[in-house]
């Protein structure tokens, strides 16, 4: 009987370990699929910056990235505007995002929601339960976010923007999820500046080009021959200056 009861004691504990171990292996193989699917975020981000090279189709496409790789319900792009008085929404990628990009949506910087907030201070900020978060902004465009996370996007020590990412599900940012949307959030804003130092650029050139054109076609029209009485043509045979 001790021996039987010794044999059921080893079976339980012997169950025991194989389902801790099982459930450390799943737990391992989800926190590796989680890994892989966050670097995987990064990478795509990454190639992006790398071949587009105009806004409007760069900042799409970075919240359609980060979107899918995370799951996320929302994810937009606030710059600030040139007074750095609002945080205007540049990019989004969900349908209430496309709403909001419509009516032109701004954020009172310092004062409306948790992209206010961070475009004031360059501090982070996350509502894992929105309902509980005094700074969280309720919009009607996005009724089903339950927790938020917003991220500063800084250039060379300076803010010009946020990243803003939101999720139907309470809880949804884990510290791995924190850790790697602060650094897209860093490719983001790198991405950015370099971008609007390139249209800059073209533009510059667009201009020096146009300006350069029109003073070639005005003094064209100055020193054109007739103008200097020094044209000439041909009749006949006879070369008669131009009247």
């Amino acid at each position: 009987l001790a021996s039987n009861k010794n044999l059921q004691e080893l079976n339980l504990t012997l169950e025991e370990r194989v389902n801790q171990r099982t459930t450390e292996l799943n737990n391992a193989n989800r926190y590796n699929l989680n890994r892989a699917r966050q670097f995987e975020a990064i990478a795509q981000v990454v190639h992006a910056v790398s071949y587009i090279q105009d806004l409007a189709t760069l900042l799409p496409e970075i919240t359609k990235v980060i979107s899918e790789q995370f799951g996320i319900y929302h994810t937009g792009i606030f710059l600030l505007d040139d007074n750095r008085d609002f945080a205007i929404l540049r990019a989004a990628n969900s349908e209430g995002g496309q709403k909001m990009l419509a009516r032109e949506h701004k954020l009172l910087v310092g004062q409306t929601g948790i992209v206010g907030f961070v475009t004031a201070t360059g501090q982070p900020r996350i509502a894992l339960d929105v309902g509980n978060d005094a700074v969280f902004f309720d919009n009607p465009d996005l009724p089903n976010t339950h927790s938020e996370i917003a991220l500063p996007l800084r250039y060379a020590g300076r803010i010009i923007g946020a990243l803003d990412v939101q999720s139907t599900k309470s809880n949804a940012f884990g510290q791995d999820d924190i850790e790697v949307l602060i650094t897209l959030a860093d490719q983001v804003a790198t991405a950015i500046k370099n971008t609007l130092i390139l249209e800059e650029a073209r533009n510059a050139v667009s201009n020096f080009q146009n300006s350069l054109s029109d003073k070639t076609y005005e003094s064209w029209k100055v020193m054109q021959p007739k103008s200097l009485g020094l044209g000439f043509q041909l009749v006949g045979s006879t070369i008669k200056p131009l009247d």
